[in-house]
């Protein structure tokens, strides 16, 4: 995907990180739909599920250069995720192996 805004950027990274165990549960939609609006929800899900795995840690490399600027912008974007995460509470094995990942990008 291209030109996300940052609510978008966000949307695609809890989205790449839910699918990290294969299984992106009505539940963990639903917990990240609640925090945006229905319609751009939407529109990043799809072209999330668009995406090949290469293109979507393109999409993610692209956007950090505009959205995490330092250290601080770092960290709030993974404790928006990190809520997201828990919100099923589990943190399976893939999830933190993506989040590793993630932060490596990112």
């Amino acid at each position: 995907m291209k030109n996300l805004s940052r609510e978008e950027f966000e949307i695609y990274c809890l989205l790449t990180a839910a699918e990290a165990d294969f299984d992106i549960t009505k539940q963990d939609l639903i917990a990240m739909g609640a925090k945006s609006d229905p319609e751009t929800f939407v529109r990043v899900y799809n072209g999330f599920e668009a995406d090949s795995d290469k293109g979507r840690m393109a999409t993610i490399s692209e956007h950090k250069a505009l959205y995490i600027k330092d250290e601080l912008d770092r960290q709030n974007h993974f404790e928006r995720m990190r809520k997201v995460f828990f919100f099923d509470g589990r943190f399976s094995e893939a999830e933190q192996s993506v989040i590793g990942m993630l932060r490596e990008i990112i």
